[in-house]
């Protein structure tokens, strides 16, 4: 894939995948009457960030695919054996707990206005079908889409064509967090970028980036649906409970590790 592309035109690839997917949100978006009314957000406001999140991909399926390029190895789904996978789940669970940490350090420090605030609104409709919509697009569409495009294509041909692994990981993820426009969140977007980077570079596969997408993303959800009473349970004088936090923190460690001096895992 490297002797066909260059590395303007694969991150040219990804910035026209992302403007389709504006696009496509945009239309959507205009059909819902209560982005003017200032109303709830009707049903097509969600299907919008559903199709939004499918479309991200698209454009650059269908140029690996007409180009010649198998899907498979370009976006690099590559099996792992179910040990990764465990470990994957582990690391997950103390990365959401650091990642936790890490939110509330810096919302201390730099406050998140009020707009930003209000996306909890936006990630709990009132109706059913929005709920699976919305459930939908954050647990599951999103993380896989991103995955394919960040750390399967671009992240895995820059890697093919620098030969540095570091550099291509420092600079997909710093990508993957601008992608996002989100500067109150863009310490822990970038620094999720390197865990997802670093794993998928490790297993040579984006299956357990993917989960672990999908573990930070539901368990964002999850507290969102329960309520502040759920996450201030984890809490301890303001912060996540300090043993909770060394079991995240060991846990995290431990699956790195293991995975790094265990490749032979990778099937």
């Amino acid at each position: 894939m490297s002797q066909a592309l260059s590395v303007p035109f694969a991150f040219g690839i990804v910035i026209f995948s992302f403007l389709c997917s504006l696009l496509i949100a945009g239309i959507f978006s205009a059909l819902d009457p209560s982005i003017l009314s200032g109303t709830n957000l009707g049903i097509f406001s969600y299907l919008a960030l559903f199709f939004a999140q499918i479309f991200l991909v698209v454009p650059i399926i269908l140029f690996l695919y007409k180009k010649g390029h198998k899907l498979k190895d370009s976006f690099r789904f590559k099996m792992v054996s179910k040990r990764v996978l465990f470990f994957s789940m582990a690391l997950s669970f103390g990365v959401v707990l650091i990642s936790s940490e890490l939110n509330i350090i810096i919302d201390s420090i730099f406050p998140l206005p009020d707009s930003f605030l209000k996306l909890d609104s936006l990630l709990s409709p009132d109706n059913p079908f929005s709920l699976i919509l919305i459930l939908l697009t954050v647990v599951i569409i999103a993380p896989i889409g991103e995955e394919m495009v960040f750390r399967g294509f671009l992240q895995r041909f820059l890697e093919t064509t620098w030969k540095d692994i570091t550099r291509a990981i420092l600079v997909s993820s710093l990508f993957f967090t601008l992608i996002h426009f989100n500067p109150y969140w863009a310490i822990q977007i970038y620094l999720m970028g390197l865990i997802l980077g670093y794993l998928s570079w490790l297993t040579k596969s984006i299956y357990p980036s993917i989960l672990l997408h999908m573990s930070i993303n539901g368990t964002s959800m999850l507290f969102i649906f329960l309520g502040e009473g759920a996450e201030n349970s984890l809490l301890w004088k303001g912060h996540i409970n300090p043993i909770l936090f060394a079991v995240g923190v060991f846990a995290a460690w431990y699956s790195l590790k293991y995975m790094h001096t265990k490749k032979r895992l990778v099937l």
